[in-house]
């Protein structure tokens, strides 16, 4: 007998995109740690002001590898590489690329919320952040709406693995909370590894780093810098920071 409502991460997606079509504002299981998402762009406002995020932070969307290949611009070796990374070896990457400004959910996105995501003309998706992010990604992309999201904590806290470590303040601006338990790929510590991919430049060291490390090396003969810290607040940024 079961005393708990079990994962169902496609009733899940439905339920969070209903919410979030309507303006809302919802916590979700990421993989990497536990985010917050909006469609909306006076919802992704709130989540802004909330976390206490300083003007220069700027939205990642949240998606899937399909929505990658979509969206980003990247030369045919750069590509195989996301490929290699997120599909072959199934990894939660943050992946920064240029993107096509033609595409219609990029259209679709009012020039203040635009403005707020891009970086030195690229934009940040995380991909594979799991089976809920990718239905959830599925259903926007049907309707040509971008998913916008952050980490569910105050800024400088440190991403969450499990709901019941969120602040109570950012829980109460959620429309609704999907509680998964604890995310798994938390090590060495929770958030994406970011890579910009024009330069192959780590942007953020996070989870699943050391094998992100070895299959560039192993795989493509690229070597990228030694984590430079376990701390679960040393990000290892070297840019402008995204989430």
């Amino acid at each position: 007998m079961s005393f708990y409502k079990e994962p169902s991460p496609k009733d899940d997606a439905r339920a969070v995109f209903q919410v979030l079509k309507r303006g809302g504002i919802a916590i979700i299981p990421m993989n990497v740690g536990y985010g917050i998402t909006a469609i909306d762009p006076d919802a992704l406002d709130r989540i802004f002001r909330t976390k206490r995020r300083e003007p220069h932070k700027r939205h990642v969307m949240v998606g899937s590898y399909l929505l990658h290949r979509e969206i980003h611009l990247l030369a045919p070796q750069e590509a195989s590489i996301v490929k290699l990374l997120t599909v072959n070896l199934n990894l939660p990457l943050g992946v920064v690329a240029p993107y096509r400004l033609d595409h219609p959910i990029i259209q679709k996105l009012p020039p203040d919320i635009l403005a707020k995501s891009v970086v030195e003309d690229t934009l940040a998706l995380l991909v594979n952040g799991g089976a809920l992010l990718d239905e959830l990604s599925r259903l926007a992309t049907i309707e040509k709406l971008l998913l916008m999201g952050s980490s569910a904590n105050i800024t400088g806290t440190g991403v969450k693995i499990v709901v019941e470590d969120i602040e109570p303040e950012i829980l109460k601006v959620a429309d609704i909370v999907i509680n998964y338990g604890i995310q798994k790929f938390h090590h060495p510590r929770p958030s994406s590894t970011m890579i910009d991919f024009r330069t192959m430049r780590v942007v953020r060291y996070g989870a699943c780093y050391d094998v992100v490390q070895d299959a560039l090396w192993r795989f493509c003969r690229i070597k990228v810098p030694d984590d430079p810290g376990t701390s679960p607040l040393s990000s290892g940024e070297t840019t402008v920071d995204r989430i």
